[in-house]
């Protein structure tokens, strides 16, 4: 009887595994990939993208063709519960599969909050299939805004101003963040995105948390800003499913896997990804040479489970932190460790790494 492994959720991590199993899956072994959605999105591409420098394809992988080229199968369901006793997951639409492992690569779910209005009246990201229309939405509309002045926040700004820009729309793009801009980077980073933000024209509300959204108004402490369109962009947060699972979490929902990258009390689901959390490191950054190197782990460990050894490779962060930003006009933001710089050279990196994930997949 063949093995089976259920892979929960396209992640990079996930993909990366499958696109080598075709040639390297121990035998009898069959496996299959769920999703809600039969494109995985990367969502770290929208700014160029929103640029018109990426098209929809160069952004997207078709996850139906990419199972059926690698030697899996696809289901397009959302998983909604997880008997680890069973061990089995049930689907959206009623559906059963049993697991001999199983892979979660989910990413984040957007979460609204308590703020009156978000959810009737602004735009999402997430699900990531809504990207194309939101993108169009905010390219077009007379006042856009964004919430959130995150890493993703700064990003999706100044590629919407720099094509709006290009394509002679008059009225600014407005960013609104409840602390202050790129709180996770030092002083000087974050007085340098302000001025580039002042350069391009952009309106920059800091430390301004939203209190209600009405239908063509934001109200924000003693302001109240008219929008066409507002792109909510604040609250992300791990699935649901690893708390109605009975998994491990920390305490903001995460799920929590040992050094081995499987779930901490059930060695038989694996995990990885921006949902996650090392039990061992808390404070372990989700970038994408941390993505490389769990992909790397992962595909070894499910090898080695199959093959009935007991010995797994242990996963270690990356000791220096990266982010690697578009801004807009051909210029990047990049910062590895304390190494920060906003240029024309930062953005060719961006670039770089688009090209080697998409390359990767795809390959």
């Amino acid at each position: 009887m063949s093995n089976q492994v259920l892979f929960v959720g396209a992640g990079y991590a996930n993909l990366s595994v499958l696109k080598n199993w075709k040639k390297n899956t121990p035998k009898d072994t069959e496996w299959t990939l769920i999703s809600p959605s039969r494109y995985k999105y990367f969502p770290e591409m929208t700014g160029l993208y929103m640029e018109d420098q990426y098209s929809l394809e160069d952004i997207r992988v078709d996850l139906a063709e990419f199972c059926h080229r690698n030697g899996g199968r696809f289901l397009e369901e959302k998983v909604t519960a997880v008997d680890r006793d069973r061990k089995t997951v049930l689907t959206e639409s009623g559906k059963s599969l049993s697991y001999d492992l199983l892979s979660a690569g989910m990413g984040l779910r957007q979460e609204t909050g308590t703020v009156p209005g978000v959810r009737d009246h602004a735009l999402f990201l997430n699900p990531h299939e809504e990207i194309p229309m939101t993108a169009a939405s905010m390219q077009y509309t007379e006042y856009p805004v964004v919430a959130g002045g995150g890493a993703f926040g700064v990003e999706f700004a100044l590629s919407l101003q720099a094509w709006r820009r290009a394509n002679r729309k008059k009225t600014p793009v407005t960013l609104i963040t409840s602390g202050p801009v790129l709180p996770e980077e030092n002083k000087d980073v974050r007085d340098n995105v302000r001025d580039l933000l002042d350069e391009r024209g952009l309106l920059l509300y800091e430390n301004m948390p939203v209190e209600r959204i009405d239908a063509d108004v934001i109200y924000a402490g003693s302001r109240v800003l008219p929008y066409g369109q507002v792109l909510w962009l604040d609250g992300a947060k791990p699935p649901l499913i690893f708390d109605y699972a009975d998994l491990p979490v920390d305490d903001k929902g995460y799920l929590l896997l040992s050094s081995t990258l499987q779930t901490v009390g059930s060695p038989d689901i694996f995990g990885s990804g921006a949902g996650t959390v090392l039990q061992e490191e808390v404070n372990t950054s989700k970038d994408s040479i941390t993505a490389f190197q769990e992909a790397k782990v992962l595909e070894e460990n499910l090898d080695r489970m199959l093959r009935g050894k007991t010995k797994l490779k242990t996963f270690k962060p990356p000791k220096k932190e990266s982010l690697v930003l578009n801004m807009g006009h051909r210029t990047g933001f990049y910062r590895r460790g304390s190494k920060t710089y906003i240029s024309r050279q930062a953005w060719r990196e961006k670039k770089k790494l688009d090209k080697y994930i998409m390359k990767e997949i795809r390959s």
